[in-house]
């Protein structure tokens, strides 16, 4: 028998449940007091008394300068000389004084995640998970971060294709970690998710074409007119040729930002087209990876 999630009572109607579940950006009030307990844990470095007869809590002022420098959070001067209680209790005090006026304070733990050797970062995925924050902690440009939470399903399938699939892979994972960083960058992951196609899709139809670029593999699909998907029913409204085409199209066209000059663009490409971009180009480097994506001769 398998074991329900857990509601509060009375949070049973649908609209109920959704409204519960929905996720949060930020550092909500429920999650505010144990959130910045993990900070201040994150900054604290025990010393040694000079004697060697015990230790205490004092502020790692090494890290916390270059948190604040990074970021551009005012902080005075907290470096001691000496270790004792009331030194430490006085720095880390003020050192969370200082971090708490930050706008942005998910950044603070998005720092100490990549920065801080005494950052736990299970400790803080527990607590973001159970206040039902958009974000958990993850992996952004090879080091801990925090990344914008997605269905776990598509999580596992996506690190599935960036995980076997050569430099397209790691082109992919680029891609996602611009998306879906703390700090999105829209365009970068569109550049970088029409780039892993390319690394997947050109070796595969344009393999003699050195310079072929994503716009090379459409026109030439398109002219040969006889690529397709191994699917043994085909409707003809969507032939499986139609759709892959049209995949491609819409990802080559829909990159509006990659020449300058024009002054009827819409600018930056947004959020949303990045996010669908690097879903379209997650499937599209698994078909050609697999060998899926085919001419319909290729069997004869």
């Amino acid at each position: 028998m398998s074991q329900e999630t857990w509601r509060p009572l009375g949070v049973e109607s649908d609209e109920q449940v959704a409204d519960y579940d929905a996720l949060h950006d930020g550092v909500p009030e429920w999650m505010g007091a144990p959130f910045w307990a993990w900070v201040r844990d994150a900054l604290t470095l025990y010393r040694r008394y000079s004697d060697g007869s015990g230790r205490e809590a004092m502020l790692d002022t090494d890290l916390a300068e270059a948190l604040c420098q990074t970021l551009r959070i005012a902080l005075p001067n907290l470096r001691v000389q000496f270790v004792s209680e009331a030194a430490g209790t006085r720095q880390l005090k003020a050192a969370m004084e200082a971090l708490g006026r930050h706008p942005a304070p998910l950044q603070i733990a998005d720092y100490l995640l990549g920065h801080g050797a005494h950052a736990k970062g299970e400790d803080l995925n527990v607590l973001l998970e159970r206040s039902k924050s958009v974000w958990q902690v993850g992996v952004r440009s090879g080091r801990a971060g925090l990344v914008r939470r997605v269905p776990l399903g598509v999580q596992v399938a996506a690190d599935s294709v960036m995980g076997r699939a050569g430099r397209a892979g790691v082109r992919l994972a680029k891609a996602w970690e611009e998306l879906y960083g703390l700090v999105p960058n829209a365009s970068e992951a569109y550049r970088l998710a029409i780039l892993a196609i390319e690394d997947a899709a050109v070796p595969v139809v344009s393999p003699t074409n050195r310079n072929a670029t994503l716009g090379t593999v459409l026109k030439q699909i398109e002219d040969q007119g006889d690529w397709q998907l191994p699917m043994d029913r085909e409707h003809a409204s969507a032939p499986s040729g139609s759709v892959l085409v049209g995949m491609i199209r819409v990802l080559w066209h829909g990159q509006h930002d990659r020449h300058g000059g024009q002054p009827s663009a819409p600018g930056n490409v947004s959020v949303d087209e990045a996010t669908v971009a690097v879903s379209l180009a997650v499937t599209l480097v698994h078909w050609f990876d697999a060998g899926v994506v085919r001419r319909s001769d290729a069997e004869e």
